[in-house]
């Protein structure tokens, strides 16, 4: 696992699953619309991680290219 060292900060462009605030701030979508658009298909579906909802970086970067 790689670690950070004090000069660095965990960014979306550094994570590689993202809170629903990350992906508010890198969509500029709201919360609702974040998860209207998953039910009805259209957003990337989370991952469940405990009792934490994550999204793919990866999978927002090719929601966002598309």
């Amino acid at each position: 696992m790689e670690t950070l060292n004090q000069d660095q900060s965990i960014t979306p462009s550094t994570k590689q699953l993202l809170d629903l605030e990350d992906v508010r701030a890198i969509t500029g979508f709201s919360a609702t619309t974040i998860y209207k658009h998953v039910k009805d298909g259209i957003f990337p579906q989370p991952k469940k991680c405990g009792r934490s909802t994550r999204w793919r970086l990866a999978d927002i970067q090719a929601y966002i290219n598309s």
